[in-house]
C-alpha cells in the first residue's frame, strides 16, 4: 500500500481516531535506504476544516523543534494532491507505559521500582526540555504539553522512554488558538487549574506526571469516578492520598515527592519538570533506591514480550504502539491499567477504570463437588422415604396429622424379611452407604379395625392416637 507522494510506503493501518489515521510505513531513500516511520495522516474531511488544519500543523511544527533523545522526533510532513496533511514521526519499537502498567496489574506483580523511576525520569527529561523551548530569536515558547498521561510515554527495546503526542499542546506562539472554556486532554490527568479554566504554565504538567507517578507507584488508578463531571469534582476538592496508604513498601521520601507534585495550588508544586526529577533523585538516594539504567530497563522490556505470543492470539493485541498513537484520539479521557501487554510495536486502544481480574477457568472440583451433593441429597431422601419415616396408627397417619380424608382400607402387614435393601448408587458418599446398608426393623403386624369417621379440621389444633386406633380432638 503505497502512499501517494511515493515517499513513504504504507505497510498497515495501526489505529484510527476522530483527527487521523496512524500507519507504519517504510521511508525510501538514495541508494536502497529503508527506515520504519509512523505516518499520521488526518481524515480527508478534515483537510477543508481550518481549524484542524491549523492543530496539526501546530503539533508538527511545535514537536519537530523538540530536539531530545526523551522525545519522539518529527521527521516532516506531507501533504497530497488532495491536501491532506501527513505527519512523519520516528517509530518506536516498544510498549507505553500504559501497557507496561496494565501487565503489571494482571499479574498481580508491581514495576521494580528502580526500572519505575529510571523510566519515570526520562519522561520528565523529555517534558522539560518541551518546556524550555525557545523560538529562533531565543524568546521561550511557554509550551505546556496538556496531556501527559502512560499513553503518551513510549519505552523502546533499547530501554530509552519517550514523551510524545504535543497535538493539544499549548505554546504562545501557536496558530491556533484553543476556545474559551475548551478543555483538552484526558480527565483523569487534568490539574485543577486545567479543569477550571484558568491559565497554565509548566506546573500544569508537573500535576499530570505526579498522577502518572502515583498510579506506577500504587498500581491502581488515582482518580475514579463513573463520570467526567464526578471525576473533575474528585480533582478539584478532593485531597490525594498518600500512594502508601496503597502499597506500604513505597519509599516514604518518593511518596512525598510525589505528593508534593499533586498539590491543588499550584504554588504548592514543583515549578518545573527538572525540580521534579531532582527531588525524586535525592528522595532515592536516600531510600537506598539505585535507579536503573537503560540496559536494566531494556531488560525488563525484553522480559515483558516473552509473554507476547497468547496477547497476539486477542483482537486487544492486534494495534501497534508507534509515536503519536494515542495523539489520533486526543481528549480521550480513559488511561487503563488492566490487560494484557501486546506484541512488541503494538497497543490495545481501550479505555479503563479499575484493573480487573482475567476470568479464573473452572476446575474439576468445581463441577464435581454440586453433583456429589445432589447425589448425597438424593440418597438422603431415598433412606429416609424407605426407612426413615415416623410411626403410623391403623389408618396409616403420622402421630399428631389431621386430614378431612375418606377412612383408609386395612393394609396388608409387612412381610418380616433379614435382607439387606438394595445398595443406593455406589456416586453416594460413605456415610449414607452405612446408613443404607443397616437391615430393616422388623414393624409387628397390625390388625386393622373399622376406621372411625376423622374429625373435622375445625374441631381441633392438634390430635393424638386414642387407645382405640382411631383420632379425637384434644380438649382446649
Amino acid at each position: 500500500m503505497a502512499s501517494e507522494n511515493g515517499r513513504y510506503d504504507k505497510l498497515a493501518e495501526i489505529a484510527s481516531g476522530g483527527m487521523a489515521t496512524v500507519y507504519l510505513a517504510r521511508a525510501h531513500g538514495v541508494g536502497g535506504f529503508e527506515r520504519l516511520v509512523a505516518v499520521k495522516e488526518m481524515l480527508p474531511h478534515l483537510a477543508s476544516e481550518p481549524e484542524f488544519v491549523a492543530m496539526f500543523l501546530d503539533e508538527a511544527r511545535l514537536a519537530a523543534r523538540i530536539r531530545h533523545p526523551n522525545v519522539v522526533a518529527t521527521l516532516d510532513v506531507t501533504e497530497n494532491e488532495a491536501g491532506t496533511l501527513s505527519l512523519v514521526m520516528e517509530y518506536v519499537e516498544g510498549p507505553s507505559l500504559q501497557q507496561i502498567l496494565r501487565r503489571a496489574v494482571r499479574q498481580r506483580d508491581r514495576v521494580p521500582l528502580d526500572v519505575g523511576l529510571r523510566m519515570f525520569l526520562d519522561a520528565l527529561a523529555g517534558l522539560d526540555a518541551a518546556h524550555d523551548l525557545t523560538d529562533e530569536s531565543g524568546a521561550p515558547l511557554r509550551i505546556v504539553h496538556r496531556d501527559v498521561s502512560p499513553q503518551n510515554i513510549l519505552v523502546s527495546t533499547d530501554g530509552i522512554a519517550k514523551l510524545t503526542d504535543f497535538g493539544v499542546a499549548r505554546a504562545e506562539s501557536r496558530l491556533s488558538s484553543t476556545r474559551t472554556g475548551t478543555v483538552k486532554g484526558k480527565v483523569p490527568y487534568m490539574a485543577p487549574e486545567q479543569i477550571r479554566s484558568k491559565p497554565l504554565d509548566r506546573r500544569t504538567d508537573v500535576y499530570a506526571a505526579g498522577v502518572v507517578l502515583w498510579e506506577m507507584l500504587a498500581c491502581r488508578r488515582l482518580v475514579q469516578a463513573d463520570s467526567e463531571v464526578a471525576m473533575m469534582y474528585q480533582i478539584t476538592e478532593g485531597a490525594a492520598v498518600s500512594p502508601r496508604e496503597v502499597i506500604p513498601e513505597v519509599p516514604e521520601g518518593i511518596a512525598r515527592a510525589c505528593l508534593k507534585a499533586l498539590e491543588k495550588n499550584p504554588d504548592d508544586r514543583y515549578a518545573s519538570a527538572a525540580e521534579f526529577a531532582e527531588a525524586l533523585e535525592a528522595a532515592a538516594r536516600v531510600e537506598g533506591v539505585v535507579i536503573a539504567n537503560p540496559r536494566a530497563v531494556a531488560a525488563y522490556v525484553r522480559a515483558i514480550q516473552v509473554h507476547r505470543a497468547a496477547s497476539e492470539l486477542a483482537p486487544e493485541g492486534r494495534r501497534s504502539v508507534v509515536s503519536g498513537i494515542s495523539s489520533v484520539s486526543s481528549g480521550s479521557k480513559e488511561a487503563v491499567l488492566s490487560a494484557p501487554v501486546p506484541t512488541p510495536g503494538r497497543t490495545a486502544l481501550t479505555s479503563m477504570r479499575d484493573a480487573e481480574e482475567p476470568p479464573k477457568k473452572r476446575s474439576l472440583r468445581g463441577i464435581f463437588v454440586p453433583v456429589a451433593a445432589g447425589v448425597v441429597a438424593a440418597a438422603a431422601v431415598f433412606v429416609w422415604m424407605r426407612y426413615g419415616q415416623p410411626p403410623t396408627d391403623a389408618n396409616g397417619l403420622s402421630e399428631g396429622h389431621v386430614t378431612q380424608a375418606a377412612p383408609i382400607e386395612a393394609q396388608a402387614p409387612p412381610v418380616q424379611t433379614d435382607a439387606a435393601p438394595p445398595p443406593v448408587a455406589s456416586a453416594a458418599v460413605p456415610a449414607a452407604a452405612s446408613a443404607v446398608s443397616k437391615p430393616a426393623e422388623v414393624v409387628p403386624p397390625v390388625v386393622a379395625k373399622p376406621a372411625a369417621p376423622l374429625p373435622t379440621a375445625s374441631t381441633s389444633r392438634t390430635a393424638k392416637p386414642s387407645s382405640k386406633g382411631t383420632y379425637r380432638p384434644r380438649e382446649l
